[in-house]
């Protein structure tokens, strides 16, 4: 189902902060810093702005953080606004929320704003052990045992291991593709190239993710703003189309995302720790916008870890499950091949700061989309993917973007 021409939805502007290692920052001159950006950016009238969507930050958690900086922006009025948490899928969701409320007419325009200061927050530290450590789990029967999130991820990548005989190698060609991405990318917090030898040769974090296969921790944050196809034609920048938007969420708890307890079976059988309710997201968003995985001219994938990737291409349709491990190889996500992927380096190498990671996510796609990435850009983008994961693989959200 496409959208009505007279209720097209847009991405009109986008602002990022700079990234990695910002000691002295708190999280909230972040969050408006990225949101000023993306003011600027669209040319927009911050009055015009009567939808605000935030995230819960790991190191400065707050119920009405959506309040706090509504305030700091002077965004008074609002007829949409909250906190969204949903951890690092939060921003396909935002999306969604926002196009509907711009559908609908109770917004004129959206602005979707993240950002976190997981790598120098305060207490140095706390915070990444808080993500690291808490994020999915159960306190009663989880946390007592010592898991951690990358070791619940390297149980998901053993069993895809188990099952279809995926490699560490293959694991190693996404982190590879998105520091070759990285390398070509200013702003990103890691540019020094690696081989799929150096990723094999770092340091075991969870067997078998070595420490080339997990997503980095940084400070940094991001920003973009939703309005009518109609009013961003008449801003600063080319607009960028929402053609679709698709979400799905199964468990939150590792014991019971492991038998798919409940869950009912898709296309690729029952839904378990490698056959994930991204599909069904996946069918949802490509219905609406009313177009093929052939018309997908570069894709960003959530890249938490590389096995969080690598599962992506097959639950998403680009290959057939089980078939991701070789759908990696031989640079078909590089720069040049058949699917550029997170061209910016993606949480393995641009930047991860907890959960604004993929927002980051949206702002590339829409970059590449209005064709200024530079030497790093796809040449003549029209469509892009970008997707958005929590938890261990069970919550998912998608979004298709195309140039106007």
């Amino acid at each position: 189902m496409s959208l009505r021409s007279d209720t097209a939805v847009a991405i009109a502007g986008v602002g990022e902060t700079a990234v990695g290692k910002l000691p002295g920052r708190h999280s909230t001159s972040l969050y408006i810093e990225a949101a000023k950006r993306a003011i600027e950016d669209a040319g927009i009238d911050k009055s015009e702005i009567d939808g605000l969507l935030t995230t819960a930050s790991v190191v400065d958690d707050n119920v009405r953080h959506h309040i706090v900086i509504a305030e700091h922006l002077g965004l008074f009025c609002k007829t949409l606004c909250d906190t969204l948490r949903t951890g690092g899928a939060a921003f396909g969701y935002a999306l969604q929320l926002a196009q509907w409320a711009v559908q609908s007419g109770r917004c004129r325009a959206v602005l979707v704003v993240s950002a976190d200061n997981l790598l120098t927050g305060p207490g140095q530290g706390q915070g990444v052990t808080a993500y690291t450590e808490l994020g999915a789990h159960s306190l009663e029967f989880e946390v007592p045992y010592g898991a951690h999130i990358p070791a619940f991820y390297a149980l998901v990548a053993q069993r895809h291991m188990h099952e279809y005989g995926t490699t560490p190698e293959q694991l190693a060609a996404i982190a590879v593709a998105c520091r070759k991405h990285a390398s070509l990318n200013p702003a990103a917090q890691k540019r020094e190239p690696i081989t799929i030898d150096d990723v094999l040769n770092s340091r075991m974090i969870s067997t078998p993710l070595r420490v080339l296969d997990c997503s980095l921790i940084s400070d940094g944050g991001g920003a973009f703003i939703v309005t009518s196809l109609e009013r961003a034609r008449d801003l600063k920048q080319r607009p960028i189309r929402v053609l679709g938007t698709g979400q799905a969420q199964s468990y939150y708890h590792m014991g019971h995302l492991a038998g798919g307890i409940g869950l009912p079976a898709d296309r690729h059988g029952a839904f378990n720790l490698t056959n994930t309710v991204q599909t069904v997201a996946a069918r949802d968003v490509f219905a609406e916008a009313g177009i093929t995985h052939a018309d997908i001219d570069v894709a960003q994938i959530y890249d938490s870890f590389t096995i969080t990737a690598l599962m992506q291409f097959e639950d998403l349709g680009f290959c057939k499950k089980g078939e991701g491990g070789a759908f990696v190889e031989g640079g078909r996500i590089e720069l040049g091949g058949e699917l550029p992927v997170n061209t910016h380096g993606g949480l393995l190498s641009f930047a991860h700061p907890g959960m604004p990671g993929g927002i980051f996510h949206v702002t590339e796609a829409v970059r590449q989309l209005r064709h200024e990435c530079g030497v790093r850009q796809v040449p003549d983008a029209q469509v892009a993917l970008a997707t958005s994961v929590s938890a261990v693989a069970s919550n998912h959200s998608i979004c298709l973007l195309g140039r106007d």
